[in-house]
């Protein structure tokens, strides 16, 4: 009697917890809300569509900054393109002023050289200065006995130093100048011309007091239009040619 009291709350319990017997209420508590879905999804997918316009903006951010690396490697190598002709100029810069020193060193040599020349030039102006005044010293030394006559006729096969004996006894009264006035050598000066003009003869005496005595008689040839100067080298006859216009203006 005890299994069957036993085996009847069973059966009870079962039918309690079997669902016809579970109140309609309790069912529809634990269903899903069908209303609920929908708006949990249309919440989520605005945070989706913000989500992707972050990763858009990111994505332009980066490629702006990577355009900006683009430029900053473009400048970089421009600088580094700049800083190799900086490099060159310097370079060149250096090799010129190289150039400078050693243009500077070869000048100051050039005009310690020239300096050297100058001082050696006036040097040999001065010999030459020297010797020239000796070799005209010397000319005027050896024309010191030599007198010029001009104006005296030319003719052919003619015997200048006969010509001169006849001038001096004739035209300047000195007595037998043939025999007692010596003259080592005569000539005439200069190339002959096809014009009637004689050319000057020049006389060397044998003794100096001679010389004088024809030259200091010359006054005595105005009017017959030869006339007697002394012989002078060309340097000294040049000067005195240009200081003669001086001489008259004081003689007069």
């Amino acid at each position: 009697m005890a299994y069957v009291k036993h085996g009847s709350k069973r059966s009870a319990q079962n039918k309690k917890n079997s669902p016809l017997n579970t109140p309609v209420k309790e069912s529809r508590s634990k269903m899903p809300r069908v209303s609920d879905t929908p708006m949990k999804k249309e919440e989520e997918n605005p945070k989706k569509t913000i989500n992707m316009e972050d990763i858009y903006e990111m994505m332009a951010a980066m490629s702006e900054k990577l355009k900006k690396l683009d430029k900053l490697d473009m400048i970089e190598e421009r600088i580094k393109g700049i800083e190799d002709e900086l490099k060159s100029v310097k370079h060149s810069v250096e090799f010129a002023h190289d150039e400078i020193e050693d243009i500077k060193k070869a000048n100051e040599r050039t005009v310690e050289i020239d300096k050297k020349t100058q001082e050696r030039l006036i040097e040999l102006e001065a010999t030459n200065t020297k010797l020239l005044n000796s070799v005209i010293d010397l000319k005027a030394r050896s024309m010191r006995y030599n007198l010029i006559f001009y104006n005296i006729n030319e003719k052919e096969g003619e015997n200048t130093t006969s010509l001169i004996h006849n001038i001096l006894e004739e035209h300047l009264g000195i007595e037998n100048a043939s025999i007692n006035v010596k003259i080592d050598r005569s000539h005439r000066m200069g190339s002959k011309k096809s014009d009637t003009k004689p050319r000057p003869i020049v006389a060397k005496f044998n003794y100096y007091q001679h010389r004088e005595q024809a030259r200091l008689n010359a006054k005595k040839l105005k009017g017959t239009g030869i006339a007697i100067t002394e012989q002078f080298p060309e340097e000294i006859a040049r000067i005195r040619k240009s200081l003669y216009p001086e001489l008259k203006k004081a003689k007069s």
